[in-house]
């Protein structure tokens, strides 16, 4: 038996006509140093300090700046280590180290032995100060903070 394939083609007719009207002017975000003068950009734009790390925006009017939020960007790190004997416990077979951060905010968290492993450990979230690591094994490790 020999099987048998098809193809039939279809012509498309293409008809091109003249463009329709230009849509909304898109955002645009500028960057500078120090504070954005009230003249630059347009109301829905936005602003990135480069000394200060700061993204402002949008812009709420074409005259001014005045009420656009304001976000603090920051890659501020921290490492900070500890040994067996600064842990609490064990207090229902867990063991724990407090640390004290002041980075203002919850920060990603890394965890690694002393001998170099990365490790999953508990992080509860006591402020945007402060974390409390917690971990079923006692050992001394290293805590990056990002």
């Amino acid at each position: 038996m020999v099987d048998k394939v098809i193809v039939k083609e279809q012509k498309n007719n293409l008809i091109i006509s003249s463009p329709g009207p230009q849509g909304p002017r898109g955002r645009t975000i500028l960057n500078g140093v120090g504070n954005p003068a009230n003249n630059l950009g347009l109301t829905g734009d936005f602003y990135y300090e480069t000394t200060l790390n700061k993204f402002i925006g949008p812009k709420t009017s074409d005259s001014s700046w005045a009420d656009a939020k304001v976000i603090i960007l920051t890659n501020s790190t921290l490492t900070t280590s500890w040994e067996l004997a600064q842990l609490q416990g064990p207090a229902d077979g867990v063991y724990s180290v407090e640390i004290i951060h002041n980075l203002g905010y919850n920060p990603n968290v890394t965890v690694k032995s002393s001998a170099g492993d990365i490790l999953e450990t508990g992080i509860d979230y006591n402020s945007f100060n402060k974390i409390t690591l917690t971990m079923a094994q006692p050992f001394s490790g290293t805590a990056h903070l990002s």
